[in-house]
């Protein structure tokens, strides 16, 4: 075996070794456990030429070694590159039968995540500005209150009240088929736009345009809280594993980090990528307080809609195991959503 091919299989099982034990790895259980058919001498030579090259390090004098960021980050884009099959189990998603709005979904996959991992499982809702408006459905309740009814291809919304007007049912009818007839198919964004900015609304609807000046100001109440992602997070009692042992004062910090989902969602937002897969190692995170610990993310699209289902573990973590878990769930969650949301 040429050196070079020989280090990179080294690295890699002492990244694995390292992840399954949590113990400091040694030239001779090397080449005990994986037989190599080399020397411990030989061994040691190649993990001090690695630990030069920044990809391992010895935590005390006469001790194996354990991966630095930069190993661990070697070993996953080499499994991932690969392509190595790992068995995961059977992962079941809620039926869409049984689930009415996408929030409840992501809610339940987060929990399915953390089960399956044993980390801390982050998903991130799909931003809601990217959601397209289906249809608009205005209605009377007695005496003349109109009441609207937003669906877009996510969600049907409650029914809310417009105003107090004098409105007849087949006007009312003809206000709602114009409306659709201008707005089906835009997002909520580009929705608020076009009747802010085209005049037919005001042209065509005459003495009716007071009831989309409401429709409007709706439009944009439901902009706002659209533009604003959501986060399920579960499993944070995985922080109490005897897999790690991390400071009071770091723990606090990560704990603060769940609770500010604005600084969690930016965190997660950038995570290195590569196509759908991210994840972000030890002290490539950026604030030093999470340098114990590690970040795997996988993408998912729902109505052209993008949202992101993490972990957040261990600097040891079982990397490959996570991306697979997570690329699973994604793949299933695809599908499930895409019945629920039509």
């Amino acid at each position: 075996m040429e050196v070079e091919k020989r280090r990179k299989e080294i690295l890699k099982k002492i990244v694995s070794e390292y992840i399954n034990s949590g113990q400091p790895v040694g030239s001779e259980k090397i080449v005990e456990k994986f037989r190599f058919p080399i020397s411990p001498a030989t061994v040691r030579n190649d993990m001090a030429a690695l630990e030069e090259m920044g990809y391992i390090h010895q935590p005390y004098t006469s001790a194996g070694r354990i991966p630095t960021s930069k190993g661990y980050r070697f070993f996953v884009e080499e499994t991932l590159r690969e392509k190595s099959i790992i068995n995961i189990g059977e992962i079941k998603l809620p039926s869409p039968e049984k689930i009415k709005t996408l929030d409840e979904v992501l809610s339940e996959i987060s929990e399915l995540i953390s089960q399956h991992t044993k980390e801390i499982s982050l998903v991130v809702s799909p931003c809601m500005d990217e959601n397209k408006i289906k249809y608009v459905h205005f209605f009377v309740i007695f005496p003349d209150t109109v009441y609207t009814v937003l669906v877009t291809h996510s969600q049907t919304s409650e029914a809310v009240p417009l105003g107090s007007f004098n409105v007849d049912q087949s006007i009312l009818q003809k206000i709602e088929n114009f409306v659709n007839d201008k707005l089906k198919e835009l997002t909520v964004k580009s929705a608020i736009k076009r009747i802010k900015d085209s005049n037919f609304f005001k042209e065509d609807l005459n003495e009716h345009y007071h009831m989309i000046v409401a429709l409007y100001n709706l439009l944009r109440s439901e902009h706002e809280k659209g533009s604003t992602k959501e986060i399920f997070i579960r499993g944070i009692s995985n922080l109490l594993t005897t897999r790690i042992s991390i400071a009071e004062q770091k723990v606090k910090f990560l704990l603060s980090i769940l609770e500010e989902k604005k600084t969690l969602s930016e965190i997660i937002e950038n995570i290195p990528s590569t196509d759908k897969v991210g994840f972000s190692i030890g002290d490539e995170n950026r604030f030093p307080e999470l340098w114990d610990y590690s970040l795997v993310s996988v993408k998912y699209t729902i109505k052209e809609m993008e949202g992101t289902l993490a972990l957040l573990g261990p600097i040891r973590m079982d990397y490959i195991r996570g991306i697979f878990v997570l690329e699973r769930i994604a793949e299933k969650l695809e599908s499930i959503a895409e019945r629920i949301v039509e």
